[in-house]
């Protein structure tokens, strides 16, 4: 039996420098931007994500893709 694979969200999420630890390590959030169609290519994505970082005042460390899905037996 092959397990089946329904996407049901994506999330574009980047992390941005939000100062800095006492022992001088950079700490990071993470901006959340959920509810995007799951069948968006990588470098659609990844140049939403660029566009937004852009506007960020922190620097952005880097950007992810997080996938939401639903596995049923064929």
């Amino acid at each position: 039996m092959a397990a089946h694979r329904i996407n049901v969200s994506t999330t574009l999420k980047f992390k941005v420098e939000n100062g800095t630890t006492d022992t001088g390590a950079i700490k990071y959030a993470t901006r959340s931007y959920g509810a995007i169609n799951p069948e968006i290519t990588d470098d659609d994505l990844y140049t939403i994500g660029q566009g937004l970082a852009a506007m960020q005042t922190h620097e952005v460390g880097e950007i992810q893709r997080t996938e939401t899905a639903t596995l049923s037996a064929d």
